[in-house]
């Protein structure tokens, strides 16, 4: 399956690796790759990963404290959020309809 992320989550996952480098440097880049590694993953299982709302899957990342929130589309696997443990929960949900 192909992955793609919507825009706003594009800019969460930049906005996530710029706040990380500013830490330490390098961390964004482990952070990214975590992100890469994580959506290799689900592209090759894609239903392994328990539904959260509707048909929101979540894929939680091991060494960062964020989720990836996808759903299906086809034989696409739509990312919508890159949603950090701490922020509002369901925050992403209004944009489920808009994929």
């Amino acid at each position: 399956m192909q992955i793609r992320f919507a825009d706003i989550a594009n800019d969460e996952l930049v906005d996530a690796c710029d706040w990380y480098e500013q830490q330490q440097t390098g961390l964004g880049l482990r952070f990214k790759d975590a992100v890469r590694d994580a959506a290799q993953r689900i592209a090759r299982t894609p239903l392994l990963f328990p539904v959260d709302l509707e048909d929101v899957r979540r894929y939680v990342m091991n060494r960062f404290p964020y989720t990836l929130r996808y759903v299906l589309r086809g034989d696409e696997v739509w990312v919508v959020a890159v949603s950090h443990h701490h922020r509002r929960p369901d925050y992403w949900a209004e944009r489920i309809n808009s994929q």
